[in-house]
């Protein structure tokens, strides 16, 4: 063979076999998030990345107050692969902890180690916990400051609230699901805060963009480690969870764009039956991201509000917190399309507006509606707390204005809406 075709072999083998490192990550960890896959009392589940030369992993963790010996678990790896190349995920749970306990903890091995973050175990005995709900995050990855809104209104809600015990966000965290620069740009604006807040996201329809195929989230569900409650075929996507008084079922919205997968509402109405039967918390709120309650001109979700409101409404959920029109509005109580007087008569139907940069201009509020503003000058969030019998929402814009209070109180069934008057309010 003649020299200059093995050269060629050579160089080839050596391009081909060499590993694919993505852009930004290295063999120190980042991306580093919280979540739970099982009972948020006693574990804690942690993931990070790193670039292929790593392959082994481990969280390093003690009882803050240091009585405690420092453990060690060892974390499941394996590689991802987006546009701009492959990368090593890990994760690990966390087992056997002391409910109502802060943690210190720092993931990594070798010399190459996290910074130290902390987080604090649920109180199962506890009547009282707060949250924060984020609307869409979906932002744009370039310029100066990619998915700047969004970092902005993440770390400006948890400095507000440092009580919070988890985030959920409402879907459509990027703008499009199958582009590694954009999860770059949004776990990048979520450090500081998903080290230490347990994160319990929602698939949005954007989460499926960027791919011919099935429309399967596949870059999400890589990304976050997620309880495996759901319905076959959507585990991960479909999830519940609870901590203290409250119920958390998070449900796919995306018919639509899924729909090379089948049929994914009929499982997931059978699934949700059967989780909220189950549930005896005194509060349940579910999460989606198509609101059957639309506010945008010409977008309503008819097979979303088919789907899922009449067993939300048997069961009484309290609140449905929906993103997708990245404005904010509140419902009043509503049962079969139409609005009642009292919180025990129905489900209040909450949009949470946008936590990233893209808006509308042709929001509107509708007869259902007790409340609504379309966040135009700047992003917003919701702050969630329930106290015993009490619940209370907040939105509030990014700079700390306070938008709207809701509060709804199970002894009296009364809420701020209950001088209202739904008889004018009509039905969808």
């Amino acid at each position: 063979m003649p020299r200059f075709f093995v050269a060629l072999l050579l160089l080839l083998v050596v391009v081909l076999g060499a590993p694919t490192y993505a852009a930004g990550a290295s063999a120190s960890p980042d991306h580093v998030t919280l979540s739970w896959t099982a009972d948020p009392a006693t574990t804690m589940t942690v993931t990070w990345r790193t670039d292929t030369s790593v392959t082994t992993g481990t969280v390093e963790f003690s009882n803050s107050d240091a009585r405690v010996p420092k453990a060690a678990a060892a974390a499941v790896a394996h590689d991802f692969t987006t546009d701009l190349g492959t990368v090593c995920l890990f994760t690990a749970t966390l087992t056997g902890l002391t409910a109502h306990t802060r943690y210190t903890y720092r993931v990594g091995g070798g010399a190459q180690w996290s910074d130290a973050h902390t987080f604090t175990t649920a109180d199962p005995r506890t009547h009282d916990v707060k949250f924060l709900v984020f609307g869409d995050s979906q932002s744009s990855p370039t310029g100066t400051a990619p998915y700047g809104l969004w970092r902005t209104t993440v770390h400006n809600a948890y400095a507000a609230n440092p009580d919070a015990r988890f985030m959920v966000n409402v879907g459509d965290l990027v703008d499009t699901g199958q582009s590694g620069a954009h999860w770059e740009a949004w776990f990048a604006a979520l450090a500081g805060v998903g080290e230490s807040l347990p994160v319990m996201p929602v698939v949005g329809n954007h989460e499926t963009y960027g791919q011919p195929g099935s429309g399967k989230p596949s870059y999400w569900l890589a990304q976050f480690t997620l309880p495996q409650n759901g319905p076959a075929g959507l585990k991960g996507q479909v999830y519940s969870y609870t901590y203290g008084p409250v119920h958390c079922a998070v449900l796919d919205s995306q018919q639509d764009e899924e729909k090379a997968a089948g049929d994914i509402f009929t499982p997931q109405k059978r699934w949700l039956d059967a989780d909220l039967t189950a549930s005896k918390t005194p509060w349940t709120f579910a999460f989606f991201h198509k609101t059957p309650y639309d506010i945008k001109a010409d977008r309503a979700n008819p097979t979303v509000k088919a789907a899922f409101c009449p067993v939300l409404e048997q069961h009484h959920v309290d609140i449905v917190f929906n993103g997708h029109d990245h404005g904010i509005a509140r419902t009043f109580p509503m049962h079969d399309g139409a609005a009642m007087a009292r919180p025990a008569q129905g489900t209040v139907y909450y949009i949470a507006g946008r936590s990233g940069g893209k808006t509308y201009a042709d929001l509107q509020k509708k007869p259902w509606n007790t409340f609504f503003y379309n966040p135009l000058d700047q992003p917003d969030y919701l702050v969630v707390e329930v106290k015993g019998q009490t619940l209370t929402v907040k939105a509030v814009k990014q700079d700390g204005t306070l938008l709207d209070l809701y509060r709804e109180d199970k002894t009296t069934d009364r809420s701020t809406d209950s001088q209202a008057t739904p008889a004018a309010v009509g039905t969808n």
